[in-house]
């Protein structure tokens, strides 16, 4: 991840720069250190001047390849491009900055969990529209005792015949009982 913005950063800095500049920037540790500071002005200055330059010749033009682009759903939906673009900020980052970032990912690493609940919460309505009582997802699990048809079964033996059940006996008996 930290190649990737390293590659951006250096397609930016060539871009935006001339021969001509990149040379006075080889020079400029050469010189006395009480002229580096004008020097280093000076070279930001011819920076700044070639970009203006560069972008009244071509305004509008994409600058990059890249077709990703920041917008409004940008943190919605699949976030693997989000969770690139994190990664590759966090070398970038101080210490309050990662901090930030790694919350945003563990928030953004929830809501997907959290979307993955509710979809098979949808799932488990559809397959058993008997035990649901409303619109509500959650429904499902608070009026799964009241199935009918499926005598005996209620929230905790459902998860004991998918599977999460730390007791060794046979359901099959315990269910009976």
């Amino acid at each position: 991840m930290e190649e990737q913005g390293s590659k951006t950063i250096a397609a930016f800095d060539s871009l935006f720069t001339t021969n001509r500049i990149q040379i006075l920037k080889i020079l400029l540790p050469m010189l006395a250190p009480k002229h580096q500071s004008g020097f280093a002005i000076y070279i930001k200055l011819l920076e700044l001047q070639y970009t203006l330059t560069f972008l009244r010749r071509h305004p509008g033009q994409r600058l990059f390849g890249t077709e990703k682009q920041l917008s409004a759903d940008f943190f919605q939906g699949d976030n693997t491009d989000t969770m690139n673009l994190l990664d590759e900020l966090l070398p970038f980052s101080g210490i309050e900055g990662r901090a930030k970032i790694e919350n945003m990912k563990n928030m953004l690493a929830n809501m997907k969990k959290m979307q993955e609940m509710m979809e098979m919460i949808q799932m488990m309505q559809e397959l058993f529209p008997e035990g649901t009582g409303g619109d509500n997802p959650m429904d499902f699990f608070t009026n799964m005792s009241g199935m009918s048809g499926m005598p005996g079964m209620d929230i905790s033996s459902l998860f004991q015949m998918f599977g999460n059940n730390t007791d060794t006996t046979d359901t099959s008996e315990t269910s009976q009982k």
